[in-house]
């Protein structure tokens, strides 16, 4: 049973609208911000029908997109007063509430995928789990994988020294002002929304984003070089307002968890077989030239920042640099 149904109104948006939940099951709010038709809502579809396929009878999961509940901000918030149960975004995003989160975002803090999620699973990261639930969000799962991040401008990048004075947006976060500097970049403060904008209006020479997001948002159209260089490897996650997981019996939580964990690895395959179409795409169609990168001289000029940011407080665990070290071996 699906607890929406996707239609259009005159003008081509998309609308939802909410079946009835079967008399005497609990309704739970899901919410995300995306729009429908982008991967995170579809995950977050069937994710729900899954769930009421199993208890929904009990608890009656209804999804709404498109900000329908607030922006990301506003729902996170909104799961910490019990206005809404449950929700899907970015792991990173919770760096808000606790800032070990902000080495997700550290250019070339890990090696691969495989490293940083060894991590976020291991007795290391324990101390963000427990804060998060201190704080009313309750992670559920945190595998539903996006394309790495990479770094594109108006002219060819092969190195950091091809980055040396650039005007390199980032959004306003002080990790990614380091990230820049550490490449030799000018960090800009631009908001998401006004990125082609400035791409095309020579604001800024280039940036960053994930691999996901340099097609579907326009940014190649200004910035046509890329540097296919994976300096993180950013990840959506799933999570619950900790007094409505705790309130749940552990089969519910099973049921629950174990959706969740089959929705990720459907995403996950999505997400890497989208980006051979829209690459494919890009070079074809779209006139963009992936560079001749020397990636090892991007991670030695990045080699110095995580010490940096450790002795500047970045995280809350004292030592988290020299602790992570371990999941790159």
């Amino acid at each position: 049973a699906s607890a929406q149904a996707t239609d259009k109104t005159e003008g081509g948006a998309d609308t939802v609208e909410t079946k009835p939940a079967p008399a005497g099951a609990k309704v739970v709010k899901f919410g995300n911000s995306g729009a429908i038709g982008e991967p995170a809502p579809q995950s977050c579809e069937e994710f729900c029908d899954l769930v009421n396929d199993k208890i929904g009878d009990r608890y009656y999961f209804e999804f709404y997109p498109a900000e329908q509940l607030g922006n990301e901000t506003t729902m996170l918030e909104n799961l910490q007063v019990g206005l809404q149960e449950g929700m899907m975004c970015a792991l990173d995003t919770l760096a808000t509430y606790e800032s070990d989160l902000n080495i997700l975002s550290m250019a070339f803090a890990f090696n691969n995928y495989d490293s940083m999620i060894n991590y976020l699973k291991s007795d290391v990261a324990d101390p963000i789990w427990e804060s998060l639930d201190n704080q009313g969000i309750h992670v559920v799962n945190f595998e539903f994988q996006k394309n790495p991040r990479i770094f594109f401008a108006n002219r060819e990048i092969k190195s950091p020294k091809d980055m040396v004075g650039m005007k390199y947006r980032i959004p306003n976060l002080p990790i990614f002002e380091k990230n820049a500097r550490a490449m030799g970049a000018t960090p800009v403060v631009v908001a998401w929304s006004e990125y082609p904008f400035a791409l095309m209006q020579g604001v800024v020479d280039g940036g960053e984003c994930s691999k996901d997001s340099y097609r579907s948002s326009g940014l190649y159209e200004s910035a046509k070089y890329v540097a296919d260089v994976d300096y993180a490897y950013p990840v959506e996650q799933i999570c619950f307002s900790t007094q409505f997981w705790n309130s749940l019996s552990e089969e519910d939580q099973k049921v629950i968890s174990d959706a969740a964990a089959q929705v990720a690895s459907h995403h996950s395959e999505r997400t890497l077989d989208k980006w051979e179409e829209d690459k494919e795409w890009l070079i074809n169609e779209g006139g963009v030239t992936f560079c001749d990168i020397d990636r090892q001289a991007f991670i030695d000029a990045t080699e110095p920042l995580g010490k940096e940011l450790q002795d500047e407080g970045f995280f809350t665990t004292k030592d988290l640099y020299d602790q992570t070290r371990q999941f790159n071996k």
